[in-house]
């Protein structure tokens, strides 16, 4: 088997490219799967690879089938404002896997003229209330616009990993314009409130209305499990200060 792709008759013409594979968090599978929901975007092309994992997914009904990665296609009927949301199971295994899909993503991009490349993820950190949003950009100019949305610009070098990083470095010698938003996120767990942040952003980037009940629901939910993990690290750290909790450590699952 090679890395193939299968696509509808759809012809998008200069859509802008959303990237929102599995990652930290699941930052970026959350928003991307939020915006096909909110939109109802329609499925136009799928990915399949031997780079991707070694298994078949089964799914409620008992039906096997293999990981992929899925692009969604919607146009706006106000200002036929056209978006291609990428999302899928998983990530290539291996440098020279997440090299091909990243390439074959920036090569459907630059076929159908794309106008702006956006990759969502998350990056780890100790979060507070609020996820930050932390962004990057092939040009000034995009910077500047982060900016302007309350994102705070990656200045300190560190690297975006996987098919992200590798989208917005592909992006510079195709010309396309593209920008990164990561979602601040504990890592864990799926993170539906950094997913939120970074809805939040590009709701006002993109000038798109989304429906925003779905995450709000994800969020309650997961707030409780966070809960439980921060009480379960907590003991951890009395543990290996050789101090005994009166909490008993459970399963949390």
């Amino acid at each position: 088997m090679k890395t193939m792709m299968i696509e509808a008759k759809t012809k998008p013409n200069e859509p802008i490219i959303i990237e929102g594979l599995p990652g930290l968090g699941s930052v970026g599978r959350i928003v991307a799967q939020e915006i096909i929901r909110s939109l109802k975007a329609k499925r136009i092309a799928t990915i399949y690879s031997p780079q991707f994992p070694y298994y078949a997914i089964v799914d409620k009904h008992g039906v096997v089938r293999l990981p992929r990665n899925e692009f969604y296609y919607w146009r706006s009927k106000r200002n036929r404002k056209e978006i291609i949301v990428i999302t899928g199971d998983c990530q290539p295994q291996s440098s020279a896997g997440q090299y091909e899909i990243a390439d074959m993503i920036m090569d459907y991009a630059t076929k159908h003229s794309a106008r702006l490349a956006v990759i969502v993820g998350g990056y780890t950190s100790k979060r507070k209330k609020e996820a930050t949003v932390v962004g990057a950009a092939t040009s000034p100019e995009l910077v500047k616009r982060l900016n302007r949305l309350g994102v705070v610009v990656n200045k300190a070098g560190i690297p975006v990993v996987g098919v992200s990083g590798l989208m917005l470095g592909l992006a510079q010698p195709r010309e396309l314009p593209a920008l990164c938003l990561l979602g601040e996120t504990i890592g864990y767990v799926p993170d539906p409130r950094a997913a939120k942040s970074v809805l939040k952003v590009l709701v006002r980037l993109l000038d798109i209305d989304l429906d925003f009940a779905g995450i709000e629901d994800d969020i309650t939910k997961m707030a409780k499990i966070e809960s439980k993990i921060q009480e379960v690290e907590e003991d951890m750290d009395l543990a290996l200060k050789g101090k005994v909790s009166e909490k008993t450590v459970g399963y949390i699952s």
